[in-house]
């Protein structure tokens, strides 16, 4: 008798498990999109939104590879925020912001105020203020639908990990949502966020052109006010004045305009400082640079001192072209301004009560540039002519 009741028991616990319902809150990973890039455009007077969906899934059937697939939406509206929720109404599942790696803001978005972008950002809660950011000229939907090589997704490019470029060839910082902020609402500080553009001339794929993302300038701000954007040949001097620098190279010509050797430098120092002086401010400018011997086209430069002379004279010139540059578009490229108010506070404000900080030639008292060749690789200063060698 004991024994049947024990199996009765068990049939009731099992039955009563079989009528149980699962938890209704708990969402299927494939029932969700995931948005992976937020874009910003304005125009007409309406603020255009722009989402980027990837596919996570590079495999078809039998294990084959297939090609990444990308979806973009693109909705307007008279606000940002406007804008971004009309996507919820052809989204067919619900929309993860968790996974947002990168915003994506347009020239005209820029000069309308990224006050009003940051604003409906920071109130998405699932947003995080560690994404990249970048600006661009390009369509945003076409830069969004850019994919990789190889078959990656389109978060193997630029626009999602800089970094790896950026380690390789360090002319424009990258920059997260959170520096970039802090940076904007800085008093008297000039910052900047990379430009993204489509490089349709590079590559091929199987001999058809295969466009890719690249960094073609930067956009600058200064206290939330848009001040334009430089190309890369205009912000060559920016790599040797930015602390984030970690690889940079420049090819030195010979006295006849051709090419005599590049120089790769890793190394970098640079500290500037207002002058203790009366009436108007002048600045000291330090940079040391420390690298090695990439390549030599010709062999007239075998001297390493002469070959640091002609370096400097290179590098002074690419920095005094880029102040330059800044006087006459009225841009503190080199944050002039922002290290007085760090610096000598009571002094700024005293220059703002006569009129504002203003950038003129004889600003800067000395550009004290230091540069050290280690060493030209494992085969010296000359080449060797292979047909020398038996």
């Amino acid at each position: 008798m004991r024994v049947n009741l024990q199996v009765m028991m068990k049939a009731l616990l099992v039955m009563s498990l079989l009528f149980l319902t699962s938890c209704s809150d708990i969402k299927e990973v494939q029932n969700m999109n995931y948005v992976t890039a937020i874009g910003v455009d304005f125009k007409d007077d309406e603020y255009i939104g722009y989402i980027q969906l990837i596919s996570f899934s590079s495999q078809g059937e039998n294990g084959s590879s297939r090609e990444p697939s990308v979806w973009v939406s693109e909705t307007k509206g008279k606000t940002f925020d406007e804008a971004l929720s009309l996507a919820y109404n052809t989204s067919q599942e619900r929309l993860l912001w968790a996974h947002v790696n990168t915003i994506l803001v347009s020239e005209t978005a820029l000069e309308e105020g990224f006050h009003h972008i940051f604003d409906v950002l920071t109130r998405y809660y699932e947003l995080r203020l560690t994404t990249w950011i970048f600006g661009t000229n390009a369509p945003i939907k076409e830069v969004f639908s850019t994919t990789s090589f190889f078959n990656q997704s389109a978060l193997a490019t630029v626009l999602h990990r800089p970094m790896g470029t950026f380690e390789q060839n360090s002319t424009i910082r990258p920059i997260k949502l959170q520096q970039f902020v802090r940076e904007l609402y800085e008093p008297a500080l000039t910052t900047y966020l990379p430009s993204i553009r489509i490089n349709e001339s590079h590559w091929v794929h199987n001999m058809k052109p295969d466009p890719k993302l690249e960094i073609d300038g930067a956009f600058f701000l200064k206290n939330k006010a848009y001040k334009g954007f430089y190309t890369l040949e205009e912000l060559k001097g920016l790599r040797w004045l930015s602390k984030e620098m970690e690889r940079a190279g420049i090819q030195v010509m010979d006295e006849e305009g051709e090419p005599d050797f590049n120089i790769v430098f890793e190394k970098n120092k640079v500290d500037i400082q207002p002058l203790e002086e009366e009436g108007s401010p002048r600045f000291y400018v330090k940079v040391s640079l420390e690298g090695v011997i990439a390549n030599r086209d010709a062999n007239k430069i075998v001297n390493l001192k002469e070959m640091e002379a002609n370096l400097r004279e290179e590098i002074l010139k690419e920095i005094k072209s880029l102040y330059k540059l800044g006087i006459k578009s009225d841009t503190d490229f080199f944050r002039l301004e922002h290290i007085l108010y760090r610096n000598k506070n009571e002094r700024w404000n005293s220059i703002l009560e006569d009129g504002g900080f203003t950038l003129t030639e004889n600003l800067l008292e000395e550009i004290d540039l230091n540069v050290k060749v280690i060493h030209s690789g494992a085969l010296k200063n000359r080449t060797i002519n292979m047909e020398d060698i038996d």
